[in-house]
């Protein structure tokens, strides 16, 4: 076996798409970022849809700008956001471009799946949270709607799987999506009772089912001709994106906990089992599958809060960057908490003012000044993720010693300093880049660069 091997992750976002080359030699790791694009929604009518070809074409010019620079790949894996998927016919052919998320077509979806069957048995029968854009719902709102694409669909492939199926011509599903879409049970087998009890068809269900990593194939000869490159092979990695992320925490033993700290925040523990009482449900927190095993999480908001607050203020004054909020809030008193589960912060106009909003409703102290609301911010986030914590820990009954935050949070080295405190708990800081780590580790797995 070769002492270096590099391995493409393609990693994307709701909002952009990057392609990085990760290489393992002597013992150490380097990442570096070949090509970067946007992600976009199109709405067509009623409906957000994502642009499926363009995603396919950025890969494939990824593919080709390895083959142009002669990169000797050693495997290639796609990871994604969940949740969303395409629909084929039983030729493989796609029946149209995969919804989004964000589309409003899943908007109080509950109260028409709440009758049929409740968020607590759907809990029971998939161990994750039937929140409103999971696969599951998103496919019962298609029922509702009387749907044909769902009437002529035989096979159903989250965003990683589609990819990896256009890339191969090999139809699989990976574990770490089906978790997340409430698909499968806890058993890691096909849902079909749910399905059956929801009206749903179940020859979408029929599917080969892998625990990540595993390799796939090898590129079909028509993309080996369109890109340059050979035979090389495709690995199903963990392919939902939170699922890649926990793969990569560099934690060895037992009782830590994992906080993934981005635009959004998540808070988790590993498990060997998934924990379906109805207590996780009703706390927030949900099972997902990664690499190896479980994990249980919830979900916290993040420096979503932080970067709203600069795009406002940055459009009046670009000397408020970061770097800027960040030493003002430094130097800022302690004043007056936020509720940052709110929902009202979800996607305000105004976060300055959505942020003020919130603490009136709590009476608590309006910030003094911009340094002091910044402080504010993040003293609070890492209020709820010490108050999450602990909620964790009585679900699981671990005590956990010791917490790793990953992701691109960490660079806010006050959210660390303000974490540990609120946590009580040494915090471990670095590699915030663990989605691709997390893809590309898996990829070496596969082809048993590593253990």
């Amino acid at each position: 076996m070769s002492s270096s091997q590099t391995f493409l992750a393609i990693d994307l976002g709701a909002s952009s798409g990057r392609g990085i080359l990760v290489t393992l030699a002597e013992g150490r790791v380097t990442m570096e970022e070949l090509h970067r694009f946007e992600n976009f929604k199109v709405q067509l009518g009623d409906t957000l849809h994502w642009n499926i070809l363009w995603l396919q074409q950025q890969i494939i010019e990824c593919l080709h700008r390895c083959a142009t620079r002669d990169v000797e790949l050693a495997g290639i894996g796609v990871d994604t956001w969940g949740v969303d998927f395409g629909l084929l016919d039983a030729d493989g052919v796609l029946l149209g471009n995969p919804v989004c998320y964000r589309d409003l077509r899943t908007e109080n979806i509950h109260d028409y799946t709440d009758p049929i069957l409740s968020q607590d048995e759907i809990f029971r029968l998939t161990a994750c949270d039937p929140w409103p854009i999971s696969t599951l719902m998103q496919l019962l709102a298609m029922k509702r709607d009387g749907s044909a694409q769902l009437d002529c669909a035989r096979h159903l492939l989250h965003i990683p799987d589609l990819f990896n199926y256009f890339l191969t011509g090999v139809m699989a599903n990976d574990l770490s999506n089906l978790t997340t879409g409430n698909m499968v049970g806890p058993d890691c087998e096909w849902a079909t009772e749910l399905f059956e009890r929801v009206g749903l068809p179940t020859q979408l269900l029929g599917g080969d089912i892998i625990a990540p990593p595993k390799r796939l194939g090898v590129l079909s000869e028509s993309i080996q001709k369109e890109t340059g490159l050979g035979a090389v092979p495709v690995i199903c990695v963990a392919g939902h994106d939170t699922a890649a992320v926990v793969a990569a925490i560099p934690a060895e033993g037992d009782n830590w906990a994992f906080l993934s700290c981005g635009t959004w925040s998540i808070l988790g523990a590993a498990r060997d089992e998934p924990v379906a009482a109805p207590a996780c449900l009703h706390a927030g927190f949900t099972n997902e599958y990664t690499i190896g095993g479980w994990y249980l999480c919830h979900n916290i908001s993040g420096l979503w809060l932080i970067n709203e607050l600069q795009r406002h203020w940055g459009r009046d004054d670009a000397s408020w960057d970061y770097v800027r909020m960040t030493a003002e809030a430094r130097e800022a008193e302690s004043g007056g908490l936020i509720d940052v589960s709110d929902a009202s912060l979800t996607a305000p106009e105004n976060m300055e003012q959505a942020l003020y909003a919130v603490m009136d409703k709590h009476s608590q102290p309006r910030p003094a000044t911009r340094g002091q609301l910044v402080r504010a911010v993040l003293e609070s986030l890492a209020m709820e993720y010490a108050r999450r914590l602990e909620t964790l820990g009585e679900l699981t009954g671990d005590r956990y010693d010791r917490l790793y935050m990953v992701g691109g949070g960490i660079a806010n080295t006050l959210l660390c300093e303000f974490t540990a405190l609120a946590c009580g708990l040494p915090v471990h800081a670095g590699a915030n880049e663990c989605t691709a780590m997390g893809n590309a580790l898996g990829q070496a797995m596969a082809v048993g660069t590593v253990g």
